[in-house]
């Protein structure tokens, strides 16, 4: 396997020197070099006033690492602005994804935040896609989890660019299904100090402070981002599914005096505190960064509510440091440096309480206990690219990666002891002490990762472009893993069409190899696993109307499952669908500008796994927990310059449920929010914005994550006064926030 990688990787080194491939950036003569974000920052200020038709043309970098035309970009990609952010009232990211299609989002609000099933993509741990912030990777080092994208702050966001299908030709390990990457705003033109901020409270408890400040001198560049987020779940529809109800939190027979003590339990509450700064110097073409971002919730929606205390902690920062040097060194070269370093923890301060019957032989009892948890891992990375324009018709991009990672194996986990509940005294109870955050080294692994990639872009013509890239990783713990992608791009007067072809694998995360217990799964033999994506689309545009039709279809290999006996790579997933797009500019009397409307339309035709039935045995059959159609749709008006009103609505079909859940299926819903918006009303760049989220107080469920087994037979004291409850630790349904009024006040100069 080693072999195989050194012979691929010289066979890419040899095509990187053929090319003359710059170990080392300088400075070429001539003018000043610029950043690629400064030559975007033009482009995306003017957005706003842009036809459809000019958009397409808006250079992105997401797609294949380098800048190039949206229209001419090999994969499917939608761009949400920083205008589109501010008219639809996002004040969090994840909103986001509510919007776009190909997603099912899933929000247990707790240790896991949330879920995207990415185009029919459902698994336990882990996510399919990258989270990037300016092209680096956020998604934790221990879980290979998503959703540190919730504490993003929006203020200092110029752009997302949302790619879809397989990217691990680029990106490397865990790009399955896609990659969202953040662009941030951290440049001006000119000049000067602008200040973006936003202050938003409502109905919802949430409090939110969303801010960013930029400063230029010439050379000099200096931003700081900070978002501060805290509030409890909303709890208006927690007695429509049976063990969300608060008669099981704070039931003193299953929990003892644990209900005495407010931060360990007694009602259904889950706070959370997320935390996301951001503070950048650029000189020149040299940037220094350093991020923090601290996912801090309790449980949320997660567990049954008679085995777990959803009022705790569960807290996961993240620590970036970074430097980068991007320029441009002639008329052919361009150079981007990077060297990382990460630390992605679950903190000692995060702490788990739990009940459960005593077991079979002993007398009645409920038994209590409290545990801390924690899991330290961090990481080293060096990022060398570049971008070779040879002629006006070939493009070459590629570099090289290392990074090596020191990870945690099994948790620090520090229990109490079990204690009766009718014993259980909060303010005597022998808490643990949490584990002292030093790496303990007979738990630790030290992984090396080695990526070398090519990717070169042919225009035949001004309308016909050709795609192809090949890349290599090795994994010190699981060997070498190469992808290709290839794809054709072509333009029909106002129609174009795009082929393309993917390859991906998805590496084991360490919680799945190494911090499992018995009945939660995990195994070190693991394998990656892999993908194949074929797409086809056909798109429309004109000024006015933009339309968009894509088929894919999805091979996985080697697909990881959970059981109570482990973690096993169990098989093929077959997945086929279908996306629909269409955005419009329609002209209205009586508003100042043509209202924009968007609709997306996404269905999945066939999504069928190998699985476990209910025996252990293996089976085929349809993937749980996905809506066979989706729609998302909105509309946006500017009534006046300074007055303006989105409407957005999600609807999502019918999903039937994973085999382990005993709720079959989760019935179809729709969801409307409006926003508001009045600026510069009482002085220039003072903005306010009503949002109502659940127009009509629907109540909507999402079906549980995990193993989703809880049930919904109510819980009850036998004659000997054993309990019965729960048939599992995770919640079949989890019953989302009813309707809420956020106010935010934003100044922008």
């Amino acid at each position: 396997m080693i072999r195989g990688f050194r012979k691929a990787s010289l066979i890419l080194a040899l095509a990187l020197a053929a090319v003359g491939f710059p170990c080392v950036a300088r400075p070429a003569p001539g003018p000043e070099p610029q950043t690629l974000q400064t030559e975007l920052l033009a482009a995306e200020e003017a957005l706003p006033e842009l036809s459809l038709e000019e958009l397409l043309g808006v250079s992105i970098v997401s797609a294949s690492n380098s800048k190039e035309r949206l229209s001419d970009a090999p994969a499917t990609v939608i761009v949400v602005t920083q205008s589109d952010i501010r008219l639809r009232g996002y004040t969090e990211f994840s909103e986001i994804l509510d919007d776009l299609p190909g997603m099912d989002v899933v929000r247990p609000y707790g240790d896991t935040y949330l879920k995207n099933y990415w185009r029919g993509y459902r698994n336990t741990i882990g996510d399919p896609f990258l989270f990037l912030v300016d092209g680096m990777v956020m998604n934790h080092l221990y879980y290979n989890t998503a959703d540190v994208l919730v504490t993003m702050p929006l203020s200092n966001i110029d752009r997302v660019e949302v790619v879809y299908g397989p990217a691990s030709s680029v990106y490397g390990a865990n790009a399955f299904m896609g990659v969202i990457n953040v662009i941030t705003s951290n440049d001006r033109k000119e000049n000067g100090t602008s200040v973006r901020a936003t202050l938003s409270g409502g109905s919802s408890a949430a409090r939110i402070v969303d801010a960013n400040v930029l400063y230029r001198k010439d050379d000099l560049r200096v931003s700081a981002t900070v978002r501060l987020d805290n509030g409890d779940l909303d709890t208006s529809h927690i007695e429509s599914y049976e063990y969300t109800r608060n008669r099981y939190t704070a039931d003193r027979r299953l929990w003892g005096g644990i209900v005495d003590n407010p931060n360990l339990g007694g009602s259904f509450l889950s706070h959370r505190k997320q935390r996301g700064v951001d503070l950048r110097v650029g000189l020149g073409t040299i940037e220094l960064g350093v991020q923090y971002f601290n996912l801090n919730s309790g449980y949320g929606l997660v567990y049954a509510t008679d085995r777990v205390q959803n009022n705790a902690v569960w807290a996961r920062p993240d620590l970036n440091l970074f430097l980068r040097d991007q320029r441009t060194l002639n008329a052919q070269w361009s150079s981007s440096t990077l060297l990382r370093y990460r630390k992605s923890d679950l903190s000692s301060d995060s702490y788990f309480v739990e009940s459960n019957p005593a077991p079979a032989g002993a007398a009645p009892a409920q038994l209590v206990d409290v545990s801390y948890w924690q899991a330290l891992n961090s990481s080293w990375s060096l990022f060398q690219d570049f971008e070779f324009r040879a002629t006006q018709a070939l493009v070459l991009t590629g570099g090289l990666k290392y990074e090596q990672k020191d990870l945690q194996k099994a948790y620090d986990v520090h229990y109490g002891p079990s204690i009766p509940a009718a014993q259980l005294n909060a303010s005597t109870y022998p808490y643990p002490t949490p584990a002292f955050p030093t790496p303990v080294a007979q738990n630790r692994i030290t992984t090396e990762d080695i990526g070398v990639y090519v990717q070169g872009k042919y225009r035949i013509d001004a309308h016909h472009q050709l795609n192809l890239g090949i890349r290599n990783d090795h994994n010190s713990e699981y060997g070498s893993a190469a992808t290709i992608r290839a794809g054709y791009v072509g333009h029909f007067g106002p129609w174009s069409a795009k082929a393309l072809y993917g390859e991906a694998f998805q590496e084991p995360n360490p919680r799945l190899l190494y911090g499992g217990w018995t009945g939660s799964g995990s195994d070190p033999n693991l394998e990656p696993e892999r993908s194949r994506t074929v797409e086809v689309s056909a798109s429309y545009q004109k000024s006015s109307v933009q339309a968009l039709l894509s088929a894919y279809t999805i091979r996985n290999a080697g697909t990881i499952v959970n059981t109570a006996q482990g973690a096993r790579n169990l098989g093929d997933r077959r997945v086929f669908g279908v996306d629909a797009h269409l955005q419009a500019f329609i002209k209205t009397p009586g508003f100042s500008q043509p209202l924009r409307v968007w609709v997306y339309y996404s269905s999945i035709l066939q999504a069928d796994e190998k699985r476990f039935d209910a025996a252990g045995q293996e089976s085929t059959g349809r993937i749980g927990d996905l809506a066979r159609d989706r729609v998302t749709l909105g509309a946006t008006a500017l009534v006046t310059r300074k007055l303006s009103a989105t409407l957005r609505g999600r609807y999502i079909g019918r999903r039937t449920t994973v085999e382990s859940n005993p709720v079959r299926s989760v019935p179809a819903s729709f969801i409307a929010d409006l926003t508001l918006s009045a600026n510069d009303l009482l002085l220039r760049g003072l903005g306010f914005a009503v949002k109502v989220t659940n127009l009509a107080d629907a109540e909507v469920f999402d079906p549980g994550i995990r193993d989703a087994d809880a049930g919904t037979t109510p819980g009850a004291f036998d004659e000997e006064g054993r309990w019965h409850g729960s048939n599992g630790f995770f919640n079949s349904l989890l019953p989302q926030p009813g309707r809420a009024v956020v106010i935010s006040a934003r100044l922008d100069f």
